[in-house]
């Protein structure tokens, strides 16, 4: 989920949560914050986690926090090798993985500037996806080495290996195949209809096409052709992930009844949903993110109340738990 939409959901939120306070003085309420976007690293072994109060990084194997960086919420999260990058609108960052040191950044004054960003798999490139271009970056000095014009919003980014990049335009969609190295567009192909979402793959091969029905349809990007309509796939619009090998999909953000929410793990081979997992509904929602790891072996969920919850995928059974020790206020 990208920022411009991160932006519109947050809004719901505050007013979902928010009581009525007419003839009342305004005043400040706490809520607990929550991770509305998460994020692995493709060795598996980070979990990045965007809340409302900032961004924090977190051992997947200890489940312990080892970097906090205040006040940069509303990002998304790109890793690669040495490097982690994140943009929440107006900005960009990148950090060296190894004491998470800054190693630049760059701010607009635009509040949806950035988009969407990328890494290629040996870290020599970053991508940003932005309004009307996408730039790449060398790393990790952060130069603007290429400058591309794009007729609007650049919302996917993915390299399919080191200096060839899939770019999607969220409202046109139009899906293009780019050259890094040489530098030049390769091809493009569109997708016949409108579409309300995509889900692009990590290494940019596959996507999940939501059109604002029932269910959802995976696309081959290296043939430009669908492949498979999942019918039964329901959640809310946008709200899917795919794991590192393509394998599965999370779908979240439906209702299992008045009271809890509803998270499926579908099985994209088989067509058929193998796990479901629920949470009680609090402060207006429940489930907030669901990221599979590389394999799709590995859940992690957060809900409203501030837990990231793991899960092993072969038996359903929970492995372990992060609670946010933070509140932020409206």
């Amino acid at each position: 989920m990208k920022p411009f939409i991160r932006i519109t959901i947050l809004v719901l939120l505050i007013s979902s949560c928010t009581p009525s306070l007419s003839n009342v003085p305004p005043t400040q309420i706490e809520y607990q914050d929550f991770g509305y976007y998460l994020t692995w690293s493709p060795d598996d072994k980070l979990l990045s986690v965007t809340a409302n109060t900032g961004l924090y990084v977190y051992d997947a194997t200890t489940f312990k926090q080892v970097a906090a960086f205040a006040e940069f919420s509303g990002s998304t999260v790109a890793f690669a090798g040495e490097y982690m990058a994140a943009i929440n609108g107006n900005s960009v960052q990148v950090w060296n993985l190894k004491d998470y040191s800054l190693l630049f950044q760059e701010r607009t004054t635009d509040p949806i500037q950035f988009q969407s960003v990328s890494i290629s798999p040996d870290g020599k490139w970053l991508v940003t996806g932005e309004q009307k271009q996408f730039r790449v970056w060398e790393l990790p000095g952060g130069n603007v080495v290429e400058k591309f014009p794009i007729a609007g919003f650049v919302s996917n980014l993915a390299f399919t290996d080191h200096n060839t990049l899939i770019v999607i335009e969220q409202y046109k969609a139009v899906i293009q195949e780019w050259d890094l190295q040489d530098p030049k567009m390769i091809r493009s192909f569109e997708i016949p209809r409108d579409v309300l979402f995509f889900t692009l793959s990590a290494d940019g091969k596959t996507m999940l096409v939501d059109y604002g029905e029932s269910g959802v349809e995976l696309w081959n990007v290296e043939t430009g052709e669908p492949e498979h309509y999942y019918q039964q796939m329901q959640g809310a619009s946008g709200w899917t992930r795919l794991s590192g090998n393509r394998r599965f999909a999370t779908v979240w953000g439906y209702a299992i009844d008045g009271d809890h929410s509803g998270m499926g793990v579908w099985d994209l081979v088989e067509d058929r949903r193998i796990h479901e997992f629920s949470t009680s509904y609090v402060n207006g929602d429940g489930w907030r993110c669901g990221v599979l790891n590389s394999d799709g072996t590995v859940l992690a969920a957060s809900n409203n109340e501030g837990y990231i919850y793991f899960y092993d995928l072969k038996s359903g059974k929970k492995i372990d738990e992060i609670f946010l020790p933070y509140k932020f206020t409206l």
